[in-house]
């Protein structure tokens, strides 16, 4: 990680005209075909749940401005992002599990299940093993919404971006999955969402390239 010299940089502008706003939040919901990426993991066998998040995370991983955090000193770079996830408890209750991003498929899904195994057991919603280098995720696999909002601490450091995976459905033979990203302006514009759904769209509807 590294820290931004601000007087040098691009989004200076953008940051120092948003850093201040009561809530400098925006989101943005879309639907991204999946028809590709659930025959993968159907005729693979492999859990959708973990290798969307490996291709989502895979894309924040490629895009610069997802990478940058705001703290009490500045704003800091850093190299690698990571996951960050709410799981469904057999209860009804929910837990959060986290998933360090690992450059090959094979590797990040092995550790995955692993960490899903642990959290199981740990049922733990304070402890969070990264930095500011996480995206928080959440599915809701039962509704295929349009919009959403999230409960949020009013924090001017809080610039963690929210993604969230809805209920997938048919149409005209192909399916879909509403997808929402949430991301503080005075990092990432909406150029950069787009970029986001680009990718994603890029690497669902071809999963072998970057899968096998």
């Amino acid at each position: 990680m590294k820290k931004i010299d601000i007087s040098g940089w691009k989004r200076k502008k953008q940051f120092e005209f948003f850093k201040d706003y009561d809530d400098p939040f925006y989101n943005i919901c879309s639907e991204v075909e999946i028809t590709e990426l659930h025959k993968f993991c159907k005729k693979t066998e492999t859990s959708f749940f973990i290798t969307s998040l490996y291709l989502s995370q895979k894309t924040m991983n490629e895009i610069e401005e997802f990478k940058y955090r705001i703290k009490e000193d500045g704003i800091w770079f850093y190299e690698t992002i990571n996951a960050g996830s709410t799981v469904l408890n057999d209860d009804e209750t929910f837990r959060f599990c986290y998933f360090n991003h690992f450059e090959t498929f094979q590797k990040f899904y092995e550790k995955s299940k692993e960490n899903l195994e642990e959290s199981a057991k740990e049922n733990d919603l304070t402890q969070n093993p990264f930095d500011e280098n996480v995206v928080f995720y959440s599915v809701v696999p039962w509704i295929s919404f349009s919009s959403i909002s999230h409960a949020k601490k009013h924090s001017k450091y809080d610039s963690i971006p929210r993604i969230v995976f809805g209920k997938y459905f048919k149409r005209e033979n192909k399916l879909f999955m509403p997808v929402s990203i949430e991301v503080h302006h005075s990092l990432i514009d909406g150029f950069h969402v787009g970029k986001y759904y680009e990718k994603l769209t890029e690497k669902f509807q071809n999963p072998q390239l970057e899968l096998l």
